[in-house]
């Protein structure tokens, strides 16, 4: 057998291409123009890198004879556009596999995509996955149909994790990646503190009881408030579970960070009390006009009620919308140097 007799077997030619994109297309669903275009754009795109031809290179494939039409649009400096006729016998051979990558990747692309929309459909939600590699401190997440991208800022502070290890991941959005899909994950957003709640917490599931705020710093602390629809039901009762078990296991997956559960209520001195926990407040005095509440504590509980370095106010503050000034207070529950 010659040569040439063996490439012509072995390499698909033009005319079987078009045939391969229509029945390709028939058995994928997808639309034949835009498969066709897909091939066209790869195939200028190759010529041109081939052949160096000045201008803009177009090219048409005749889908029932399998003909190449190349051409160039030269732009010239008055304005018009000359187009020429370029040779295509020597691109044919190279065009069939050309056309077979752009299809390739082009049902690559869609696949993609789908999943991407796939995963945008769950935004919010937990995922668990295994953390598949780490570089330059972004953590990858191997979520089986797309991979999880996990930035240094979406990550617990102090938290190790390794290649190998299942995690457990709240879904933001998905990342533009050509490759493959890919979609940014976090452990230090509020949304997955949200979310495991929700898993442990069967009366959140079902509605009767309803997370109203949470304040966190990763890490290092977590303030949630929440509330009842069911007369009778404890709202953090239910969420700390029997013998807390449920608030154990949050802690757990929060690599030991502080979790406090209070009780919201429409009563804003109350709620800032409870925010306030576990320090205990003599008494809070509301200025609806400039949102702050100044708190009266016992002086033995003032550095509980501040927190280290203020965390505790501050995140009193973020969990309730009012700005906080904590003050130690007389056994009588008044400011030290009032009057009475």
């Amino acid at each position: 057998m010659s040569r040439a007799g063996s490439r012509s077997q072995s390499e698909p030619s033009t005319e079987s291409l078009a045939e391969a994109l229509t029945a390709l297309c028939a058995e994928l669903g997808i639309p034949f123009e835009e498969m066709l275009h897909t091939v066209e754009i790869a195939l200028a795109a190759a010529y041109k890198r081939a052949f160096t031809p000045e201008g803009e290179v177009v090219v048409e494939l005749d889908t029932k004879t399998g003909a190449l039409d190349v051409r160039s649009r030269i732009v010239r400096h008055d304005g018009t556009m000359e187009v020429r006729e370029l040779p295509a016998e020597e691109f044919k051979r190279m065009a069939a596999q050309t056309a077979k990558h752009a299809v390739l990747r082009h049902i690559h692309d869609l696949e993609r995509d789908k999943v991407l929309r796939d995963v945008a459909e769950h935004k919010g939600e937990l995922a668990s996955g295994v953390v598949d590699r780490i570089e330059s401190g972004t953590v990858y997440v191997d979520l089986g149909r797309a991979e999880g991208v996990m930035p240094p800022e979406e990550q617990i502070p102090g938290e190790q994790l390794h290649p190998g290890r299942p995690v457990l991941v709240v879904i933001l959005e998905p990342q533009h990646n050509r490759k493959q899909a890919q979609v940014r994950v976090s452990r230090a957003s509020r949304a997955f503190v949200h979310r495991l709640l929700e898993a442990e917490v069967p009366e959140i599931k079902a509605g009767t009881v309803q997370i109203r705020a949470i304040a966190r710093e990763p890490g290092l602390r977590t303030k949630i408030a929440v509330s009842s629809s069911e007369r009778g039901l404890d709202p953090v009762g239910a969420c700390v579970g029997p013998k807390g078990v449920r608030h154990r296991a949050i802690l757990s997956e929060l690599a030991s960070e502080h979790v406090d559960i209070v009780p919201w209520s429409e009563d804003a001195e109350a709620f800032v009390a409870a925010a306030l926990g576990p320090a205990k407040a003599d008494r809070v005095t509301i200025d609806r006009m400039t949102r702050t509440a100044t708190v009266l504590v016992p002086r033995n509980q003032l550095s509980l009620a501040i927190g280290r370095d203020g965390q505790n106010a501050r995140l009193a503050a973020k969990l309730t919308g009012f700005r906080i000034d904590i003050k130690p207070s007389d056994s009588d529950g008044q400011a030290i140097g009032e009057g009475t």
